[in-house]
């Protein structure tokens, strides 16, 4: 039996967009010596292709797409989004606006010298900034002009892309700093936690043993003094037959005690050396040991050192990791906590359940997605978006793309002081950033690439200059402002400069020879920002 492949993709639309899907991985993984553009230029690359010989993905697709990853962009971002009021994040807020604003202005110029009519205008300023965003809000914005907002947006943001990758991997030549340094430097003052996370892990194994205390020089010491002396904790003793649970710090050790001492299994040596061999007490070592991850949301907690939680002295317990935003950090008694941060804490499971209900929630399924707050946050997005204010005849409202991005920083934000509701585990408002991005921008190539042979004839170099002038110059400016203004770490203000054009690709590239998370950090602080203020500048484009 023969199978006509052409005629079967063009009869199978829904088949078209996964052959896409595929080819969109194959193309980004292509690597032309160092540089990688990733997914989101493989698909808009083999969407441009499948479009120009006539082959189409399902109608609705791209929208369904875009609803996704606006909303899971939002939603992940919600969180941190409301911190601006704090210096730091109204920095991050700053350096996006510098961005948005000069790629809007340089668009302007160039639309006025060159005569853009306004579609093709508006896909240069998105596309150039590689916003899906802002070509999605264009497209609501203007409708009539989707075929050549599409077709700009799709040829500037391959510019966008391979620029600000190789633009934001030349800075650190350009202004002569050490970028690992650097980011070395930042992680130390930001207690980040850098390496490989195997070898971190291991360094904080847990060992529970139990010991009979023979030594004078232990007799007469507190249970602190102990803890200080050797960094493991006493969590229960036994004497003269009778187990003790509950002591005091300041309970003192007495000869023959049998202590059940917990902590890093590299002060095993030490242990050693003070009791000598181990002893087998069925009453000692029968306490459970559990390990959870607890997400701080009690706001009588925000702002007290890790020390001040008396995790270690009033609750017998061991932090073995921290995370913010995904970044892990040292572990350092002086450490502020914030909303959001996720400890990872082991101890006696009494104890741990107490510590949980002062500091935060522990998830109980981690699995589970609430697809009933998902689910209504789009639809609330979307309903939001319909809503316009007429001034002077002209419809003025957020649209879908900021009606999505409303909702979903609203549900994010409120999801991390009411933990009760709107779990998306991590993995799952991945797929649903990805898929839904490359989903959109499949769309977009398979439009722009059916009407590429007129719009390439209607466009000369000075279009495709313009849309490298546009990409670049923003990042520029946004490192120079952050780095001698602001006065900022330059590989923080770097990974901060590829979120203000909202180019993943180029801040994986920096991280990369960064050897770090630091630039991601930068980038994270951008990123939502720019996001919704690309949204708004595009959809303005189009009334120039």
């Amino acid at each position: 039996m023969a199978i006509d492949i052409i005629q079967l993709l063009k009869d199978s639309p829904e088949l078209v967009s996964f052959v896409l899907l595929g080819l969109a991985y194959f193309i980004g993984n292509i690597r032309l010596g160092s540089l990688e553009l990733g997914a989101p230029p493989g698909i808009l690359i083999a969407g441009l292709i499948f479009g120009y010989f006539g082959f189409n993905v399902d109608e609705g697709l791209d929208t369904i797409g875009l609803f996704f990853f606006l909303y899971a962009v939002a939603f992940q971002a919600g969180p941190a989004f409301f911190s601006v009021v704090l210096p730091e994040g109204a920095k991050y807020v700053g350096l996006a606006a510098i961005a948005t604003g000069i790629g809007f202005l340089l668009t302007y110029i160039f639309a006025q010298v060159f005569g853009f009519e306004a579609g093709i205008a508006a896909g240069l300023l998105a596309g150039s900034l590689t916003s899906p965003a802002g070509v999605a809000a264009a497209l609501e914005a203007a409708p009539q002009m989707s075929q050549s907002i599409s077709i700009s947006s799709a040829l500037t943001f391959l510019i966008g892309d391979i620029s600000a990758i190789l633009l934001a991997r030349s800075i650190p030549n350009l202004f002569r700093f050490d970028l690992v340094a650097e980011s070395r430097k930042a992680a130390e003052e930001k207690n980040v936690t850098e390496g490989d996370q195997d070898r971190l892990d291991d360094d904080w194994s847990l060992t529970l043993r139990a010991y009979q205390v023979n030594n004078p020089s232990l007799i007469g010491k507190t249970m602190t003094e102990f803890h200080n002396f050797t960094q493991c904790l006493v969590l229960r003793y036994k004497r003269k037959n009778d187990v003790y649970t509950d002591f005091s710090p300041e309970t003192t050790i007495e000869l023959g005690d049998r202590l059940l001492i917990w902590g890093p299994i590299a002060q095993q040596d030490i242990l050693d050396q003070l009791f000598g061999a181990e002893v087998a007490d069925a009453d000692l070592l029968k306490l459970k040991i559990i390990t959870q991850d607890i997400t701080i949301n009690k706001e009588r907690v925000f702002g007290q050192t890790l020390e001040s939680l008396g995790i270690h002295d009033k609750y017998a317990c061991h932090i073995t990791r921290i995370s913010r935003s995904g970044i892990n950090l040292q572990i350092n008694p002086e450490l502020a906590i914030s909303r959001g941060d996720v400890l990872t804490i082991s101890g006696p499971e009494k104890n741990l359940e107490q510590l949980t209900k002062e500091i935060g929630y522990v998830e109980r399924d981690f699995n589970a997605t609430d697809l009933v707050t998902f689910a209504g946050g789009i639809v609330g997005g979307f309903l939001l978006g319909k809503i316009n204010i007429i001034i002077n005849g002209i419809k003025i409202g957020l649209g879908s793309a900021g009606g999505l991005l409303f909702v979903g920083i609203l549900l994010g934000y409120l999801r991390s002081i009411h933990p009760t509701f709107g779990r998306v585990p991590p993995a799952t408002l991945w797929i649903f950033k990805e898929l839904g991005l490359l989903f959109f921008l499949a769309g977009v190539g398979i439009k722009a690439g059916q009407g590429f042979s007129e719009a390439i004839s209607a466009l000369d170099i000075s279009f495709f200059l313009c849309s490298l002038v546009i990409a670049t110059t923003p990042v520029l400016a946004v490192f120079i402002y952050g780095v001698y203004v602001l006065k900022m770490n330059p590989a923080l203000v770097l990974g901060a400069s590829t979120g203000a054009v909202t180019a993943t690709p180029a801040m994986a590239a920096v991280s990369a020879e960064a050897r770090s998370s630091i630039p991601t950090i930068g980038y994270a602080g951008t990123y939502a920002f720019a996001t919704v203020l690309q949204a708004i500048a595009a959809s303005v484009m189009t009334l120039i």
